[in-house]
């Protein structure tokens, strides 16, 4: 259901009409100033009756002007109290609409900041997987790849400083530790393993020196058994580690809810360093127009045309 305000009905014919008439009983018609301009000779003899002419013009404009505002000013009136009257609702309804909405921005910033929380905790869960992972298949190939027993035992030095490094794996290193604890059974296996192998090769040069041949076969078919355990031993370390691919997980997952639809993503910005602004050539230099106004005045009262400072003060004839 809809309120309509009455007022006098007007067409732009209507209105054309009424400042036509007032126009012609103010002896300044269109259909006159039309034929006096037709009239007129534009020469600088005649600069005068043309100024004259120009003048009437202006004096017809300013008639239409004048009745222009006062027929309007009814419906303008009536403009005014239908927003007065609308604003009596309008306020009311924004300051239920900016109650709620204060409280609501909160809400959403609120949950806005665990997701931030929520995705840091997973980035930082998943870097630390990641580096479980890549320490034991590093150190997986260090093992595999070690010829001496003192090699094995530098890497078994290592191996226990890293699954001890509490600052870095943080709630996940027991974890970590226990996830190892296969690999360092196989370190140790293969320490020992090599080790021997050592002492075969010590033995079998000592039966070199003595010439015994019998003694360097029988040490030669060892070495070749335990290498072989060996290079079979080095293969299931690499094989552990990439079993052992940890997934640390958050001690509570927490369900966020869903932001509703229909608000808005502004991009903006504000200085930090102004300096580096200007450098980049991210600022502007403009004129101060109060200051220039004002030296502008002194100019106007001394009637003097100069320029000072970059500024030119000048008179601009208008006729």
């Amino acid at each position: 259901m809809s309120n309509e305000i009455t007022t006098t009905a007007l067409t732009p014919e209507i209105v054309k009409s009424k400042l036509q008439i007032l126009l012609t009983t103010a002896e300044q018609s269109i259909q006159a100033l039309n034929d006096e301009e037709s009239k007129l000779v534009y020469n600088e003899d005649n600069l005068s009756e043309i100024s004259n002419f120009i003048n009437g013009c202006k004096a017809a404009e300013k008639i239409v002007e004048t009745e222009r505002k006062a027929m309007k000013e009814p419906y303008l009136q009536a403009g005014r109290t239908v927003d007065d009257g609308a604003k009596l609702l309008s306020v009311e309804l924004g300051n239920l609409r900016v109650k709620a909405y204060s409280k609501y921005e909160k809400l959403c910033q609120e949950v806005e900041r665990k997701r931030r929380e929520k995705e840091a905790e997973e980035l930082r869960i998943s870097t630390i997987n990641q580096q479980m992972d890549t320490f034991r298949m590093e150190y997986a190939a260090k093992i595999s790849e070690a010829k001496t027993s003192q090699e094995l035992v530098s890497i078994e030095r290592l191996v226990n400083l890293e699954t001890g490094n509490s600052r870095k794996y943080m709630e996940f290193t027991t974890i970590f530790k226990l996830s190892c604890e296969p690999i360092r059974s196989q370190l140790r296996e293969q320490k020992e393993k090599v080790r021997q192998l050592e002492e075969l090769e010590l033995s079998r040069q000592e039966a070199e020196k003595q010439g015994n041949d019998e003694k360097i076969l029988e040490l030669m078919e060892k070495q070749e058994n335990l290498e072989a355990k060996i290079s079979e031993n080095a293969i299931k370390v690499q094989e552990t580690a990439v079993s052992q691919a940890t997934v640390a997980e958050a001690k509570t997952e927490e369900i966020l809810p869903k932001i509703p639809k229909g608000g808005r993503q502004l991009w903006q910005w504000d200085v930090t360093d102004l300096k580096q602004a200007e450098k980049a050539g991210l600022t502007l230099t403009v004129i101060n127009e109060q200051k220039v106004k004002e030296i502008l005045a002194k100019k106007r009262e001394d009637e003097t045309e100069c320029t000072e400072n970059g500024i030119r003060y000048f008179i601009l004839r208008k006729y």
